[in-house]
């Protein structure tokens, strides 16, 4: 028996046909219009998409939920997102909400609410995980470590947990990492080494014994790259390639950088081969591959952010260049920079863009700014052409736009959550 796997990054599609293995990848879904994962349906955080050809937006719905920095996720024609209820004058009654829409027109489907704190430190506070959604079931993290299961048509719950033992005294952000499964398991960057919980009962399969901080998203490595089935968990401390049946090592890193970074936020991601890590403090690393052991090939001061802690968007590959949004507090940080993939030179940089998120597909790219800005284009040799610009949110955009065929889905920190038609 065989299965397909389709990775796209950045406009350069691989297709492999490997055999079918005792797990395998599962935040890719049936359903060609979903999106039932932070990482997307490639795993990837990339559309699928083979080609961007609109030239305006028209508003199709917008709906409201409450305070925070999570993400969108699609499945089944239904819009899933979380917020918090807290205010600077009510933080004690604070609760967590996870929100199911109707994704054709905004209309609340159900809502599943329990008490969690709003929690703003440096910005606006509340949930940063993004609900993954998976054969009928929905799986959340609050920053604070409340683990829940629920119904994906109704939002019934059907367990829960709790990873409230693993919060660092410095965990500054909380838990950010979104739920990731693999086979039978949900995995969590909580602890040193990660948590997995048995996907229908919430039992614990295997767990960390210390407390550290980790907010990048459990990734889903390609079953070729050790012939068989690794997740990889990145935290501020080191990277770890682990099995995701039993959370023993499958491969090692001898790291050359310095450890604990402040908020490596970005989940590694792959282009040839090789795994490329953004680590907050020291800058940009390519890591490549000999038998089990990982080496660190270089580390790019060119790929470093100005400001450390805001080290959590998206990145584009385009050819063998990597493009990514960046600021800092001071001024002249904020920018469109790129940098060569081979080698991690910066080959541009351009100041008039805000820091925010970005979505490539084919030769165009797509930027949702943090002030709320849509932006699309043009990807040439290590530069971007601007064609399109307009502010379809009023605020702060901190959180991954979806893009699914030719509707965006796109939300601000205040809660205020859009559905655009791209024509």
């Amino acid at each position: 028996m065989k299965w397909f796997v389709r990775i796209e990054v950045g406009g350069l599609l691989c297709c492999l046909i490997v055999a079918c293995m005792v797990m395998t990848f599962s935040v890719r879904e049936n359903h060609a219009e979903d999106w039932s994962h932070y990482l997307g349906p490639t795993g990837d955080l990339q559309t699928g998409l083979k080609e961007f050809k609109a030239t305006k937006t028209t508003e199709l719905w917008k709906a409201e939920v409450k305070t925070g920095m999570s993400s969108l996720t699609i499945s089944d024609g239904l819009v899933y997102t979380m917020g918090n209820d807290g205010t600077k004058r009510n933080k004690k009654n604070a609760n967590d909400i996870v929100y199911c829409l109707d994704a054709k027109n905004g209309e609340e489907k159900w809502t599943f609410k329990y008490a969690c704190l709003l929690d703003p430190r440096s910005y606006l506070g509340g949930p940063s995980s993004t609900p993954t959604v998976h054969e009928g079931k929905v799986y959340t993290l609050s920053k604070s470590g409340h683990i829940y299961c629920l119904s994906a048509k109704t939002g019934k719950k059907i367990w829960q947990a709790s990873a409230e033992q693993y919060k660092p005294n410095k965990r500054t952000w909380g838990f950010a990492g979104s739920p990731t499964i693999m086979g039978d398991v949900v995995i969590y960057n909580v602890g040193d080494r990660g948590l997995a919980l048995n996907k229908d009962t919430g039992k614990v399969v295997w767990k960390s014994d210390k407390s550290v901080v980790a907010y990048a998203t459990p990734k889903p490595l390609p079953v070729d790259m050790f012939n068989r089935p690794a997740v990889a968990l990145f935290t501020n401390r080191e990277l770890l390639v682990l099995d995701p049946a039993t959370g023993k090592d499958v491969a090692t890193y001898a790291k050359t950088w310095k450890e604990r970074s402040k908020c490596n936020g970005i989940t590694p991601y792959i282009h040839k081969g090789n795994i490329y890590l953004v680590h907050s403090s020291h800058g940009l690393a390519r890591l490549s591959l000999n038998g089990d052991v990982l080496k660190q090939d270089w580390l790019s001061t060119d790929g470093k952010y100005p400001g450390q802690w805001f080290t959590f968007n998206t990145h584009v590959i385009h050819g063998d260049n990597i493009y990514f949004l960046t600021k800092t507090r001071k001024k002249g940080g904020a920018g469109l920079n790129c940098v060569d993939a081979g080698t991690g030179k910066r080959k541009s940089f351009d100041k008039k863009y805000a820091f925010g998120n970005l979505v490539g597909i084919g030769d165009k790219m797509i930027m949702l700014s943090e002030t709320g800005e849509l932006i699309w284009g043009e990807l040439g040799t290590a530069a971007f052409k601007e064609t399109y610009r307009k502010r379809i949110l009023e605020g702060l955009c901190w959180s991954k736009p979806v893009l699914i065929g030719d509707r965006l889905y796109a939300r601000d920190a205040q809660g205020t959550v859009i559905c655009l038609k791209l024509e």
